[in-house]
């Protein structure tokens, strides 16, 4: 069964961090089965006939079936390598350059490949590759089960964050928020700011390590979530909405807020804003 890698609050930072590392045409998220292949999800700053969401085709054509069968990660010439040339989809799309990771779940099983493709010459360079790698480690640890099809969290030009309509503080509070819509909640420290110049691949390090982030105060959130529902009696909604009322009261960070109200589900000695005390 392939992974559906829909419209999740972490894709979109994910797809175009990659691009922007990349530097190719078109990146893609690949779903994989025994038989085919699937572009899952695509951010193409081309336009590419044949490559398209939703796209399927026979795995044993493709450039990511050779890849997780041993062949190199990366070429600038596939045409020249001896696996790659094989493969059907090669001639078809007129690739020149490709790069692939695996992604993998928790057993360890490849489930997807996080890809990159050009009909130039595209060097991936060491530090490059090793990024786009623990892009695809993100997916893999922390993406976990899918949102409904059509809650998409984005960014605005001013740099807020939204789930259709309504707003959120930050991207925890917008992944968050997007789960709550979807009808379903599954039961470190922050990376150092800095405004030193960077070099582009550093700086998208730094993106990663945010957007990891993020994902793991995620946790915490719907953690606390689970405490004041039981707690007060409410829905998770009513609980999540009143923790970031609070948090923006008193000029806090939700996932801050919400490490407190999960430790005083043990230590009932942990201060707490009244509003998120309640009967402990």
């Amino acid at each position: 069964m392939t992974l559906q890698l829909s419209d999740h609050p972490a894709i979109d930072a994910v797809m175009s961090t990659a691009s922007t590392l990349l530097g190719m045409e078109v990146v893609f998220l690949g779903g994989l089965t025994e038989d085919t292949f699937t572009f899952e999800r695509v951010h193409a700053v081309a336009e590419w006939p044949g490559v398209a969401r939703g796209v399927t085709a026979e795995r044993g054509d493709t450039l990511c079936h050779r890849l997780l069968g041993g062949a190199p990660a990366r070429t600038t010439d596939a045409a020249s390598d001896p696996v790659y040339r094989e493969a059907a989809k090669l001639d078809e799309l007129g690739i020149t350059s490709y790069v692939g990771v695996p992604i993998r779940d928790a057993g360890g099983r490849v489930v997807a490949t996080l890809c990159g493709i050009d009909r130039g010459a595209v060097e991936v360079d060491d530090a490059t590759f090793e990024v786009l790698q623990q892009l695809a480690d993100v997916i893999a640890a922390h993406l976990g089960p899918m949102l409904a099809e059509g809650l998409v969290i984005r960014r605005s030009p001013e740099g807020g964050w939204s789930v259709g309509d309504e707003e959120a503080d930050d991207l925890t509070s917008a992944m968050v928020l997007a789960d709550l819509l979807a009808g379903a909640i599954p039961p470190g420290a922050r990376p150092a700011r800095t405004a030193a110049a960077v070099d582009e691949v550093a700086q998208l390090r730094l993106s990663v390590s945010q957007l990891e982030h993020a994902l793991v105060a995620r946790v915490v959130v719907e953690q606390a979530i689970g405490v004041l529902t039981e707690r007060q009696h409410s829905s998770p909604r009513q609980a999540f909405e009143r923790l970031r009322k609070v948090a923006r009261s008193r000029g806090r960070k939700v996932h801050d807020l919400a490490r407190e109200v999960v430790a005083s589900a043990t230590d009932p000695t942990v201060p707490l804003p009244p509003e998120l005390a309640g009967r402990r």
